[in-house]
């Protein structure tokens, strides 16, 4: 079995997730209520949490793409995270390495003729046009109620994908693993 912690990556987006909303909801509030020096505050201070989101994601990339290499794997590890960190191209990007993820992880497990479920490139396709959508509307949704409403969906959809890919992750016997 691959060693991935579930508990912890799951665990760390749901309370980051949470705390995450508790501020831009908090935020939206006090900005209701004519107080937008204090919102302001919150909203950036949410940063804090979201940034720990996505630093927990691009550790999981790190790990699904490891745990998939071998002879045919067309991108490593290093390259689909550091690729995540370019500002623009990311939007691109992260249907490569991430909605791409589960037919890779697929042809892998079948190239290795291993008896695993496979993974559902519907869920990590859905994640991603919630990730790319965050990504481009969240400007414009600061101070509105969508925001939290996008974020919480984000954050939930999130939640299945992250436990589906660990579950694919933890199945996946280690000695198969490059």
């Amino acid at each position: 079995m691959t060693k991935v912690h579930k508990y912890f990556y799951l665990g760390s987006w749901v309370v980051g997730g949470i705390i995450n909303i508790i501020m831009l909801a908090a935020s939206w509030i006090v900005f209701l209520k004519g107080n937008g020096d204090l919102a302001t505050g919150l909203y950036i201070y949410s940063i804090i949490p979201f940034t720990y989101l996505g630093i927990i994601w691009l550790v999981l990339l790190y790990l699904s793409w490891a745990a998939i290499q071998d002879e045919q794997s067309r991108i490593t590890p290093v390259k689909a995270v550091v690729l995540m960190l370019v500002p623009f191209f990311r939007y691109y990007w992260i249907f490569r390495v991430f909605q791409n993820y589960a037919g890779e992880y697929n042809a892998y497990v079948d190239r290795h003729g291993l008896a695993l479920p496979s993974l559902s490139s519907g869920l990590f396709t859905a994640f991603s046009v919630l990730w790319v959508t965050y990504g481009v509307l969240q400007s414009a949704l600061i101070g509105t109620g969508l925001l939290v409403l996008l974020i919480g969906v984000y954050l939930v959809v999130g939640a299945v994908t992250l436990n589906t890919l660990c579950n694919g992750l933890i199945r996946l016997p280690a000695g198969t693993t490059g």
